[in-house]
């Protein structure tokens, strides 16, 4: 039987981590804008009827339509083997996107982004030291996409930009036996068939959670949402708090937003181009014969350092 090290499964983690998260998140440097919470009471607009599927896809997708890109540079972020680290976000596109976090004391400790052909995720203290990216064209045939089955799409619709398209297959709206509705959508994914299941409140319309479902009734990974603030200026509804929950590789991700302004982000920035860092090589982990990275051999422990061990 063969048994993982320690920093191997530590470093396994953090790389499925980075790859829910590099969908999720940006590094720019933006204004900050105030967000107006919900009175006590959030907006009722489904008020004394069961509304149909028609009326929940208009709420639903007249939401999305307003967030036309996302900054955020007071967030933070953690996980399963991840501490706390300070975190600026922006998501201009379900492709263009980009993190960058860190300390006030060690610096800069991760990078992750996308563009609309690769992904990347750079961690400073992971084991073997590279800057770790990906193709959009290989990842479907990927040893990746075994291991972690789900479109990379869906990981922005985790923190809310999520949408009901008329030309896709949807059913319900369900009342669940919490109150709540629920609409499920069929797709498909790298390992095959899969359910979308999106839980809303009854009254307001927003989204609580979004679950992946596979073929045999199995969750993939859940996103629940709560804390959600309305923009002044767009109207547009978000929530100020993701938590990711991913069972089968033991993995959970927090994702809270701080200050936040909606506005576009140029598809021409350069924000979305792959960065380089001295020392890091490029690692592919979509070309044929690759795969999920592992940690080095802990030949010195004072040189592997567990990302739990950063300091915040």
């Amino acid at each position: 039987m063969t048994h993982n090290h320690p920093t191997q499964k530590s470093s396994y983690r953090l790389w499925l981590m980075l790859f829910c998260t590099w969908l999720v998140a940006s590094g720019a440097s933006c204004p900050r804008t105030a967000w107006q919470p919900f009175k006590p009471t959030p907006p009722v607009v489904f008020a004394g009827k069961e509304p149909s599927l028609e009326e929940v896809a208009q709420v639903v997708n007249a939401n999305r339509a307003k967030i036309t890109g996302i900054y955020s540079t007071n967030s933070r972020i953690s996980g399963t083997d991840f501490p706390s680290l300070r975190t600026s976000l922006a998501v201009g596109s379900e492709r263009n996107v980009r993190l960058r976090a860190g300390t006030g004391v060690t610096g800069q400790e991760m990078d992750v982004g996308s563009n609309q052909e690769i992904f990347w995720f750079w961690v400073k203290r992971a084991e073997p030291p590279a800057l770790y990216y990906g193709s959009y064209n290989e990842y479907p045939t990927s040893q990746v996409a075994g291991a972690l089955p789900i479109r990379p799409e869906w990981l922005t619709e985790a923190i809310g930009l999520v949408s009901l398209p008329p030309h896709q297959e949807h059913q319900g709206p369900f009342r669940r036996n919490d109150g709540m509705l629920e609409i499920r959508s069929p797709l498909i994914g790298p390992a095959g068939a899969m359910t979308r299941i999106l839980i809303l409140d009854a009254g307001s319309g927003y989204v609580n959670e979004i679950q992946l479902i596979d073929a045999r009734g199995q969750l993939i990974a859940a996103a629940r949402n709560s804390d959600h603030f309305r923009d002044s200026e767009t109207g547009a509804v978000l929530p100020r708090m993701t938590e990711i929950d991913w069972p089968a590789a033991g993995m959970q991700l927090t994702l809270r937003l701080g200050d936040v302004q909606i506005a576009p982000l140029d598809p021409q920035s350069d924000l979305w181009a792959k960065p380089s860092y001295p020392g890091f090589p490029d690692v592919s982990v979509t070309a044929p014969g690759s795969g999920p990275p592992t940690a080095a051999a802990d030949t010195n422990p004072q040189q592997n350092v567990s990302p739990k061990n950063l300091a915040i």
